[in-house]
């Protein structure tokens, strides 16, 4: 074996690095490589079939490496948590640094590995010998830590607001909204929602003329109108669950309101007729919910939608209601400001009950 080593050493390492293009990182994977043989290759195996295994293993080795860097492209934590902003300020990038500074060892090495090392929370259990559930409830403290840190380093004249536009929606309305009501608003990069989450105040989820796929809650497609993307919409609910981990206050609208039912487990009409077309239409509230405080007993909103809730999901409330039947809104009781409503707020024509929506939002987010 030593002397197959000796054989391979320089010729593997090039090889190596043709594949994922950076010296240190072919080194790293030949070690690796190296290591996997001298512990699990067959010993009784010829010369040529040895030289196979290790190529054969060296090669996977460098495939899984390149699937986890195109995943996560590896960006400094610190600049990952100041938002899809591409010139942050310097005293945002030195907030962000010290907030770090004030999470324990533990702490940091957890977030480092999660997001500048690009480790899987299966790899990060593996790395610690732990499971891969205990690394994710691990990671989702640490988050959470950082979070608090970060808050306490950058106390804000305005709440940070992020904004997760669907697909292709416009996330300018829903900016106005939110800054109109005294909050600062930016667009969620969802390609890196965990590290922007961790250091903001409110998540918005925008809605869409792209319906969710049917496939995310349990169903053929039989209705979706639009370009629907299934990876899309697996990123997007795992956005809101980690703002939901971290009790960050959250609003969805329409499909975002859709999206929140889904979080916990309810599903879709995926065509109801009728709502296509944006229009007013009359609500009935709950007493001692948010749609009651924001909406009276009854009010008009405006909607268009042609899908709406289904089957509630476990745990949340359903606070308003339209005359046909369609679940308006829905809040969660549990957490300290999460919900959804299937008419726009954020439309110009919204009015007074839009306002007001955007008001206890942003107070929420402010608190």
């Amino acid at each position: 074996m030593d002397d197959l080593f000796h054989e391979l050493h320089v010729p593997l390492t090039r090889r190596l690095q043709r594949i994922v293009g950076d010296p240190g990182d072919a080194e790293d994977l030949r070690q690796e490589a190296f290591a996997r043989a001298w512990t699990s290759a067959p010993r009784d195996a010829s010369r040529d079939h040895l030289r196979a295994w290790v190529h054969t293993t060296a090669r996977n080795l460098a495939v899984d490496h390149l699937r986890r860097r195109r995943v996560r492209d590896w960006v400094p934590f610190a600049e990952e948590t100041l938002g899809s902003t591409p010139d942050p300020d310097p005293d945002a990038r030195i907030a962000a640094q010290e907030a770090l500074g004030r999470l324990s060892p533990h702490e940091r090495l957890l977030l480092l590995l999660r997001f500048e090392g690009g480790l899987s929370l299966a790899e990060i259990g593996t790395l610690l010998d732990i499971s891969e559930e205990a690394a994710r409830k691990r990671v989702a403290r640490a988050r959470s830590a950082l979070a608090a840190a970060h808050k306490e380093v950058t106390p804000r004249e305005r709440p940070l607001i992020l904004v997760l536009a669907a697909h292709v929606e416009d996330p300018l309305p829903y900016e106005r909204w939110i800054e109109a009501a005294g909050g600062q608003a930016r667009v969620l990069d969802r390609d890196r929602f965990e590290r922007q989450i961790a250091s903001a105040d409110g998540l918005v989820l925008s809605g869409s003329m792209v319906d969710i796929h049917p496939a995310l809650y349990g169903q053929e497609n039989v209705a979706a109108q639009g370009d629907i993307d299934l990876g899309t919409d697996r990123r997007d609910l795992a956005a809101l669950r980690t703002a939901l981990v971290q009790d960050v206050p959250i609003i969805g609208i329409c499909r975002g309101h859709q999206l929140l039912n889904i979080a916990y487990g309810g599903t879709l009409n995926q065509d109801v007729g009728g709502h296509s077309a944006r229009a007013q239409h009359p609500v009935d509230t709950s007493v001692g919910s948010v749609a009651r405080r924001v909406l009276g007993r009854g009010s008009e909103v405006c909607s268009e939608h042609h899908q709406s809730v289904r089957r509630v999901g476990r745990g949340l409330r359903v606070t308003s209601m339209s005359s046909d039947g369609v679940v308006e809104s829905l809040e969660m009781p549990q957490r300290s400001f999460a919900i959804g409503v299937q008419w726009h707020p954020e439309d110009q024509q919204g009015g007074p009950a839009a306002e007001r929506l955007a008001d206890a939002f942003v107070n929420a987010a402010a608190a």
